[in-house]
């Protein structure tokens, strides 16, 4: 699963359009959440890589409110704020695992911005009636293997005697 997606005005990546969508749908789960708002300068030397994100006097936690991306522009509001905000964009790298978003805007990238959820987000993998098959290790540890023909996906889980006794109990309990 991809935990990084990248999207650059101009770009002839095939998949340009369905990244820009998948960070558009991103954007807008960010409704009614609280995020962290950076700015830092750049300029054409920057090593984008190499930005200090620790916290600063500048940056701002608040409530995001309808974000929406139309077109190549992101669109919020700020709480007790009656007016919308937007920035078009130029550059967009997601983060999922950090779930963190950064933005270079396509008038003036004099500055980066980088916009985070302040809280752990995990990613969730549904999967319904998969094969499945366990094997005990010399080790006495069991490994549990599940997979779903659709999605192509293979999850392999190390448990412990002590993880197996309790997973034993959780699924007699729930018969």
């Amino acid at each position: 699963m991809e935990s990084t997606i990248i999207w650059t005005l101009g770009s002839t990546d095939p998949n340009a359009e369905a990244n820009l969508a998948r960070i558009a749908q991103w954007w807008t789960s960010l409704a009614g959440q609280e995020i962290i708002w950076q700015q830092r300068p750049i300029n054409e030397t920057t090593d984008r890589e190499a930005i200090d994100w620790s916290k600063q006097a500048l940056d701002e936690n608040f409530v995001l409110q309808t974000p929406t991306l139309r077109g190549i522009t992101l669109y919020w509001y700020k709480p007790n704020s009656p007016e919308e905000r937007n920035i078009s964009v130029s550059y967009l790298k997601l983060d999922l695992f950090n779930q963190q978003l950064d933005v270079l805007p396509s008038s003036g990238r004099n500055y980066q911005l980088r916009i985070t959820l302040p809280k752990i987000v995990y990613q969730k993998i549904q999967v319904t009636d998969p094969q499945f098959g366990s094997l005990v290790q010399p080790n006495g540890d069991t490994v549990l293997l599940l997979r779903d023909e659709n999605q192509r996906l293979e999850i392999q889980i190390n448990l412990n005697a002590v993880n197996v006794a309790l997973l034993q109990q959780k699924l007699a309990a729930n018969l």
